[in-house]
Parts: C-alpha cells; structure tokens; sequence
C-alpha cells in the first residue's frame, strides 16, 4: 500500500515511535498493543506490522472506517480489530481483554478527570490489563494555546464553543494537566512505576493561518 493511498492520519506519533523503539518492542513478540482513541490506525500500524496483534478503539465512525481500510490493504500475520465506541463504554462492556501494551494518545484531554479515572477503575475491575502492562499516555498541559478557551466547566477543563473554527474541536472538552496531577493520578489508579515523562513544546500552524503554540506531556512506563 502506498503512502498517498492510506486513509486519515498516515504516520504514527513521533514520542510513539521513540516509544516503540526505545522498550524495543521490534525485539519482542506475542505482545497485544491496544489503542484509544486509534483515530485512522496510524500508531497501531507500526506494532502490526512488527507483527503484534493490535485492537482500536475511537468514537469517530470515519476514522473507525479509515482503519479497516487500511489494515485490510497492509499484508502482516498478526490480527487486528477496531471499534467503534467511547472508552467508557468499551471499558464497561468487555472483560478479561489481557492487555500486554495499552496506549492513550491525545484522547484523555477530551474527557474530564473524573471520567478517566472511572475509566481506570473500570479497566482494572474488569480485569482487561495484564499485571505489569506497558503503558504510554500524551495529553496536553496548561501551556498549551487552548488553555482557557470556551467555557470553565471544572478544573483546568473548558468547553469550546459549538462555532470555534481555529481547530477541529468545535464543541469538545480540553482538560489540561500537570506533570504533578497526572503522575499522582495515575500512581494512584494505575499503580505507574518505571516511568519516564517528556514535555514537548512546538509551533503549529492551523486553520486561517493562525500560527499557534502547543505544549504536550508524554509519559510512558509500567502500570497494573
């Protein structure tokens, strides 16, 4: 399959790749990696094709839809599944999904805290990861261009307005996190250890060639 033919987002997250290949996973085998928010595959395609089994999870239909295309077009031996769901849902309806690697990619940002840790609590209940999981996390922090646009509705969360054009992020929530308060809550409700914590700060630029500033954390290390 050729790059120009692959649907949605084509490459994987630039900390995910250093991730993979730092842990180096292309040395391992029989590990499923699980995503959500998968969006169009593109971090999920590099364990597949180091032939790892992969599961995606994202609530958009299109990208769901651009997944299944894409995987179905990349010749590898493991298996693949994707799904479309929120991740609450998803963590509440299934059980016993043995987890070896759990991936959480510029998606907590768009729930609030108390929903992500119902989601942990959840996962944990249902006995989906795998004692001493591998574990990978971006979100975004307070720095970020964002903070503070649209309306407060809890701590360091605000909703964008139905009409906010600069990004694709009309109607949704951005909640910002601390190094602090993540660690501590994932400590808490994950029991993270061997962890190491990046901060990555950079310019972009989006829509009505507004050039703006991002500030993202990314964490990886064990957990469960």
């Amino acid at each position: 399959m050729k790059i120009k033919e692959i649907r949605g987002l084509k490459y994987p997250d630039e900390y995910f790749i250093k991730y993979f290949f730092k842990n180096s996973f292309h040395q391992k085998k029989g590990l499923k990696f699980f995503e959500f928010g998968c969006s169009s595959g593109n971090n999920l395609m590099l364990p597949y094709q180091y032939e790892f089994d992969i599961v995606g999870v994202d609530i958009n239909e299109d990208a769901i839809e651009n997944a299944k295309f894409n995987f179905s077009h990349t010749k590898s031996s493991s298996l693949y599944e994707f799904y479309k769901s929120d991740m609450l849902t998803f963590a509440k309806n299934n059980k016993d999904l043995q987890i070896d690697v759990l991936l959480l990619p510029n998606v907590v940002n768009y729930i609030k805290k108390d929903e992500l840790i119902e989601f942990f609590e959840i996962m944990k209940e249902n006995k989906n990861i795998k004692n001493d999981a591998d574990f990978f996390i971006r979100c975004r922090e307070p720095k970020d261009f964002r903070f503070g646009i649209g309306k407060k509705i809890d701590s360091s969360t605000f909703k964008m307005a139905d009409d906010y054009t600069i990004t694709n992020e009309a109607s949704c929530i951005n909640k910002f996190y601390t190094e602090f308060e993540l660690i501590e809550m994932l400590k808490k409700h994950l029991d993270l250890r061997d962890y190491f914590l990046f901060h990555n700060e950079f310019q972009n630029l989006q829509k009505e060639n507004t050039i703006v500033f991002n500030s993202d954390m990314i964490l990886w290390g064990r957990i469960n």
